[in-house]
């Protein structure tokens, strides 16, 4: 953040106007250069450091602010909160809501650099719109964006501060002058910035001549060392010392002229009225560079903009692209092609960049490979293999993106002829050699080409890219486990989750999927879709079938498998067996491409072609495919009826549809075996005794089916509910159970154990419930006790039937999740997230456990203390969006809780500031300091703001 001048005059009627933005949701300060806009909030935000009313968080705006990611980021940074790659308005709300009780203002100063109409202006459109009711949002600059302020506007709640606020005042103006030890004898209208220049270079009649003046009398090392600030906008020492070609004393700059600040991070910074009186033509290049260095292309490139450099702007064109590839910052892109004269834009680098923003609106557009194929041409015909690559790496993205086979071989060849010098162009050979070794069928040598290439040199959407390629080849080559730790190392967030998942999921594991493909692209829709057909059919799923109509072997493949696991799934093994011979009629197994991704979903093909099967048979196969291939095998020996091959119950699930598992486990159990039939109940669901139904009516698999059905329980007919956040109640299809079981205390025990920790071992259930009776005793209570507990959970089940919620063997109690099943305790953790606190609170009835204070006092602890915390944080969310009487009730429903909580005081003292009721709020501040006074500490920073608002108000 600036800081002002040490000669610079204190203002307290515009600090005092300044401060007011603590009153009003929205500040505008609006004037032109030199006004002291910056200045003036810089001390108003020292005010506040004096006399805290909350937080601050100062962005200054610059070139690429446009960008509504970087903007975002940026303002994330400032308010100290986490973020992804790609955040928005949402995560910049949420980092407001999480500052809640505490008021928080976000300072955007220099806003002119956001043009009306970017995405960045959309972003603070939508800010400004939804903005919490602790927070507050300052804009500063020469013009502030359109936003939609109107309702506000008429409600009260904008506060405008415009030139004639700014400027200096004729005592403020005397006053200057006096600490100057001079006379003004020109009228510059309150101009602070032209005043202050005029008292230090002498009497002036113009800006320029006050700059002369003040020019003159540097030597020209300074001069050039103001001039290289100029061009940078702010910079380090160093960075000037670059762009001045020599070593440089800006500390003595700020202290020898006027309007030249020393910023808070240790930055220097001149006003920009210097730029219109020094020249920094000659620094353009190095200034670019310096910028370049520090991630700024947008600041670059508008350095070249204004000094219409448009070779330097190809150049920053270039590295744009090669830099950002599909994340392209579009509003920058656009507004320096906006800027290019028309007879430039047939450059290779502006070619390339036109290019590279189609693909950011459409990469189906036709128009792109023209672009970037004559980019690539020209690069070529010059010799300039760096600009070639940069091309033919927009290609490849196109390419990817649309699935283009064709295309890709293309791109693939050219590659070859390019001269691998830089990390980017090694790293473009080898993906396209592993590409064009992929597309025939070879994916172990594009493993050893991808091995090569310099993925840590390279910038990081070049890496992910490769890195994503690579997962994909090892995929192929039956190396899941290898691809899961590449992707789990290499890659980030949603999509480092989903290639993970996936790679285990296919090598053995069954995992957890959770959230959609966002990747961006048709393409990667239509894979996700594929194997998410496969995967749901081992859980008796089927999904939206996809199309049929396939112009290459490898989506074929994925429509093929989909397809075949669907019709497995209904019962349609025949159907599914048709279309595997339709593709290898189409397109047949002697074409490598076309038989390695067949291996992707090998079970399926092993089991449903006899060809294939043959072929896998004698083939050297990857750990994943062995896995798939043994699972395949066991299968068809069992139907011969040889149940040698004993599979683990994950492989089962993950390589064979559910038609298929349960049909294994069927004959399994034939033979006294009900390990898998009970562990894939237990896994899948209903699904599975509906499989083990139909399969009933086989007559050779009847007997299996029979025994499964008898010892693996049934879900019961009406769903069933525990409650024990209060008195202890079961109910069955929603209404209260009237059960004489429910008056045994310890039958009550038993249930509350089992709901606080699912599992217990029969030893713990009876040294928590009969500590005092022998063993034998002991035992003999514990199976009278589980009987009327099966009894209370499931009434109509008949006798000798397993309970299929409650499971029991020599060792151990289990009591098990299920759709048919509600734990009021078990929602009530999953609901604790800030998007379903409501709920979570509406499920509290009163002291949770009663039966078991005594054997779980940790455990009731900690139920005790996440409700606390869930009124806390469902407080401080309707504090923010301005309902300061729920924030209160829940503030003090927390407080009878855990009265010394000093999150709770902090939200009821919030509460009752934002309420304006001084009475409320003196009996809140004084309960506040009694309980500080009871436990002998100091308020912490926070609840000190608090306290001090509140002596204010009151």
């Amino acid at each position: 953040m600036p800081r002002p001048l040490d000669v610079e005059l204190a203002r307290p009627r515009l600090v005092d106007r300044l401060r007011g933005r603590w009153c009003r949701p929205v500040t505008l300060v609006t004037a032109g250069p030199g006004f002291g806009k910056t200045t003036a909030l810089a001390q108003a935000v020292r005010a506040n450091l004096l006399e805290p009313r909350g937080i601050d968080a100062w962005v200054t705006c610059g070139p690429g602010h446009e960008d509504a990611t970087r903007l975002a980021t940026t303002i994330l940074d400032a308010l100290a909160a986490a973020h992804g790659s790609q955040p928005g308005v949402a995560e910049i709300l949420q980092a407001l809501h999480r500052k809640a009780p505490l008021d928080v203002c976000l300072l955007l100063d220099d806003v002119h650099e956001v043009p009306d109409g970017s995405p960045g202006a959309e972003l603070l459109a939508a800010l400004a719109r939804a903005l919490p009711a602790t927070a507050h949002l300052v804009l500063s600059g020469r013009v502030v964006p359109g936003l939609p302020l109107a309702r506000r506007e008429a409600a009260g709640e904008v506060a405008t501060i415009e030139t004639a606020d700014l400027a200096f005042t004729d005592a403020e103006t005397s006053a200057l002058a006096r600490r100057f030890g001079r006379e003004l004898t020109e009228d510059l209208h309150g101009w602070p910035a032209l005043i202050r220049l005029s008292l230090t270079a002498g009497p002036a009649a113009s800006w320029r001549y006050a700059a002369e003046e003040v020019l003159g009398r540097l030597s020209a090392p300074m001069r050039e060392t103001l001039a290289a600030l100029v061009i940078l906008g702010s910079a380090t020492a160093s960075e000037v010392s670059a762009v001045a070609g020599s070593p440089v004393d800006v500390e003595h700059l700020v202290r020898t002229v006027p309007l030249v600040d020393r910023l808070d991070d240790g930055r220097y910074r001149a006003h920009d009225l210097w730029a219109s009186v020094l020249p920094t033509r000659h620094m353009r290049a190095t200034a670019a560079e310096v910028l370049v260095q520090r991630g700024e292309l947008a600041g670059a490139g508008r350095v070249a903009c204004r000094a219409a450099d448009w070779t330097l702007l190809a150049r920053l064109a270039v590295e744009l692209v090669r830099t950002t590839l599909s994340v392209l910052p579009s509003a920058t892109a656009r507004r320096w092609l906006e800027a290019v004269p028309a007879h430039h834009l047939q450059e290779p680098a502006f070619l390339v960049l036109t290019a590279a923003v189609r693909h950011a609106d459409d990469f189906a557009d036709p128009f792109i490979d023209c672009l970037v194929d004559r980019a690539c041409a020209r690069w070529l015909d010059a010799g300039d293999h760096d600009g070639a690559a940069v091309a033919l790496g927009q290609a490849v993205i196109t390419a990817h993106s649309r699935g283009d086979l064709t295309r890709l071989v293309a791109v693939a060849q050219r590659a070859q002829r390019l001269e691998a010098r830089s990390p980017v162009l090694r790293l473009l050979r080898h993906s396209v050699a592993a590409v064009v070794a992929e597309l025939a069928g070879d994916p172990e040598t594009a493993l050893t080409h991808l091995a090569q290439a310099p993925t840590s040199e390279v910038p990081q959407a070049l890496a992910v890219s490769t890195t994503r390629f690579h997962v994909h080849c090892l995929a192929l080559c039956g190396r899941g486990r290898d691809a899961a730790e590449l992707a789990g190392r290499m890659l980030t967030g949603d999509l480092s989750r989903r290639h993970v998942a996936t790679a285990r999921w296919f090598d053995g594991e069954p995992v957890e999927f959770q959230g959609g493909n966002e990747d961006g692209t048709a393409r990667d829709e239509f894979v996700a879709r594929a194997f998410h057909a496969v995967i749901a059919a081992s859980f008796g799923e089927i999904t939206a079938e996809l199309s049929a109509e396939q112009d290459n072997p490898r989506d074929a493949v994925l429509t093929c498998a989909a397809q075949a696991a669907a019709a497995v799934t209904r019962g349609d093994e025949d159907l599914a067996r048709d279309l595997y011979k339709q593709h290898l009629a189409r397109w047949p197994a002697d074409i490598k491409v076309a038989e390695r991704h067949l291996r992707r979903f090998l079970t399926l093909g092993y089991v449903l072609s006899d060809e294939l099967r043959e072929r896998w048979d004698s083939t050297d196969l990857g750990p994943s495919h062995r896995r798939a291939r043994t699972a395949g095998r066991a299968f068809l020996q069992a139907r011969q009826g040889d149940l040698r091959t004993d599979l683990p119950e994950e492989h089962v699930l993950c390589f064979l549809p559910l038609p298929w598992s349960a049909e294994l486990a069927v004959r399994q159990a034939a033979r006294g075996r009900t390990k898998l039939g009970t562990w894939l109940a237990d896994r899948v669901g209903p699904a599975a005794h509906r499989q083990f139904r139909e399969l009933a009516r086989d007559p050779g698999l009847a007997a299996g089916a029979a025994k499964l059905l008898a010892t693996v329980p049934a879900p019961p007919h009406h769903p069933v509910g525990i409650e024990v956040l209060g008195p202890m109640r079961v109910t069955r299809n929603g209404l209260t159970a009237q059960a004489p079981e429910l008056r045994r205390a310890r039958v009550r025990q038993l249930l509350g154990l089992l709901v606080v920790r699912t599992v217990i071992t029969r030893a713990q259930a009876i040294d928590l419930l009969w500590p005092e009776l022998d063993p034998a005793s002991a035992a003999r209570n514990l199976r009278v006790t589980m009987t009327h507990l099966r009894r209370l959970l499931e009434p109509d089940r008949a006798g000798g039937e397993a309970s299929y919620f409650l499971r029991s063997d020599s060792d151990t109690l289990r009591l098990v999740r299920s759709d048919r099943l509600t734990v009021d305790l078990w929602s009530f953790h999953e609901l604790s997230d800030t998007t379903r606190l409501s709920e979570a609170i509406a499920l509290w009835r009163g002291e949770p456990l009663p039966d078991l204070t005594d054997l779980c006092e940790p455990e009731i602890a900690q139920i005790r203390a996440r409700h606390v915390g869930n009124l806390l944080a469902l407080g401080e969310l309707r504090l923010v969006t301005g309902d300061s009487s729920e924030a209160r009730h829940l503030a003090d429903r927390a407080l009878e809780l855990e009265p010394f909580e000093p999150r709770g005081h902090r939200l009821a003292l919030a509460a009752a500031l934002r309420a304006r009721n001084p009475q409320r709020t003196e009996e809140v501040r004084a309960r506040v300091l009694d309980s500080l006074r009871q436990l002998g500490v100091r308020p912490d920073p926070a609840t000190e703001i608090l306290l001090r608002q509140a002596v204010t108000r009151s």
